[in-house]
């Protein structure tokens, strides 16, 4: 039980965060955390790709995904000269987004499945995009805490950085996402 209270303490702000009830301010300004979000991350936007596409190309994917993530928020947060929030708002959006993540990787293998297999592909497609809707809304409620805003505005710089990843990542890897 005591080796599972260090990943509670970890893992419990960022669900907290997934449900709206924090923000990124209530995250520790700690750059070990923010790496480790990161790093989760990476490891699970590799996870993803790897549904789709092959070993090499999944690690590429999940390196550019993660670094996509680092240069638009610390470009929003440069920009608006709250640069101070990075490292909050990067562990939050990593940590969330990793959450997120784990629990789109067995819809997205269903998904790719029942297309493989010439099954049934609504069901998956449809809860794969309720969870593409609540990473927005989630990505929505961080940047608004980051850039002391209101939640619409929020919202619409979400899907702009999401819209602009999407781009990228389909002009790299076209079969992939």
């Amino acid at each position: 039980m005591d080796a599972v209270a260090p990943l509670y303490a970890l893992v419990r702000p960022i669900f907290q965060i997934c449900i709206m009830r924090l923000g990124p301010q209530d995250l520790p300004a700690s750059g070990l955390l923010m790496v480790m979000m990161l790093l989760t991350h990476t490891v699970t936007s590799i996870l993803l790709s790897s549904v789709h596409l092959g070993i090499g190309l999944s690690l590429v994917s999940g390196v550019i995904d993660t670094a996509l993530l680092c240069a638009l928020t610390a470009t929003l947060l440069y920009a608006t000269r709250l640069q101070v929030r990075l490292t909050q708002t990067l562990s939050a959006l990593a940590g969330t987004g990793t959450l997120v993540g784990l629990v789109a990787l067995p819809i997205s293998s269903w998904l790719q499945a029942a297309q493989a297999g010439g099954s049934e592909t609504a069901t998956p497609a449809l809860i794969l995009l309720l969870l593409v809707g609540w990473s927005l809304a989630v990505m929505g409620h961080i940047l608004r805490h980051a850039l002391s805003t209101v939640l619409i505005l929020g919202l619409v710089i979400a899907s702009v950085m999401y819209w602009v990843t999407i781009s990228i990542m389909t002009a790299l890897f076209p079969l992939g996402v």
